[in-house]
């Protein structure tokens, strides 16, 4: 008989995985590349909770879970860096991403995502890197994370390579990290980032950020 398993590879490193999660009624729906991404046929297995936090990494399936429930709590975007087991027992880093859908109480009813395979370049970090990578990630703000989620996302890149690319931006628009990265992740709010979209709105930020009026200053500035 034939291994109908999808052999590592089906799903190209850096593609989208998408995914939606019903809160009230605890329902999932994964794109057929987010179950290629764990190593099964499309809808091979049912879509739940269940089978989604058994593929996690035991060192990183409690902060996951806490990720996941304080974004349902509170409503928030998130990005979480972290590892999974997928069906052929082979170990892939990941970063996902999520933002909440609020009913008019404020309540959130469901979550639209999805994950991206960062195995390749995180191939050449060793166990101390990635701990320390995320140690680092824990100390920066909401908002710069959100933003260097999304470059890791697009661009198939380290936390830090993301970090760097902010700053790098940030320099030659004169304005702060935090800024750039809120303006950013509100302009790609309601996108799937991808190298290419990424780049344009960094552009676009620096552009405005280099063209935009001077404040007059001193005697005989407006009032």
């Amino acid at each position: 008989m034939v291994d109908a398993r999808p052999l590592r590879g089906t799903q190209p490193p850096g593609v989208a995985a998408p995914f939606t999660y019903d809160v009230v009624d605890d329902r999932w729906e994964w794109s057929d590349a987010l179950y290629h991404l764990h190593g099964y046929l499309p809808r091979e297995i049912p879509a739940t909770t269940h089978a989604l936090m058994s593929h996690k990494h035991p060192d990183d399936r409690e902060r996951v879970a806490g990720v996941f429930a304080a974004a349902v709590r509170d409503g928030e975007t998130y990005t979480c860096y972290h590892r999974i087991i997928d069906r052929n027992q082979q170990v892939l880093s990941v970063v996902s991403v999520g933002t909440t859908r609020l009913d008019p109480d404020g309540r959130t009813t469901g979550v639209e995502g999805y994950y991206i395979d960062l195995t390749a370049a995180r191939r050449e970090e060793s166990e101390v890197d990635v701990r320390d990578a995320l140690a680092r990630k824990a100390r920066n703000g909401p908002i710069i994370e959100q933003a260097k989620g999304m470059i890791m996302l697009a661009e198939g890149c380290t936390a830090d390579e993301a970090f760097d690319r902010l700053r790098t931006c940030s320099a030659h628009a004169n304005r702060k990290v935090g800024d750039l990265a809120r303006d950013l992740v509100e302009s790609l709010a309601t996108s799937s980032p991808d190298s290419g979209l990424v780049s344009e709105v960094l552009g676009q930020l620096v552009d405005a950020a280099r063209t935009a009026p001077v404040a007059e200053t001193g005697p005989g500035a407006s009032a």
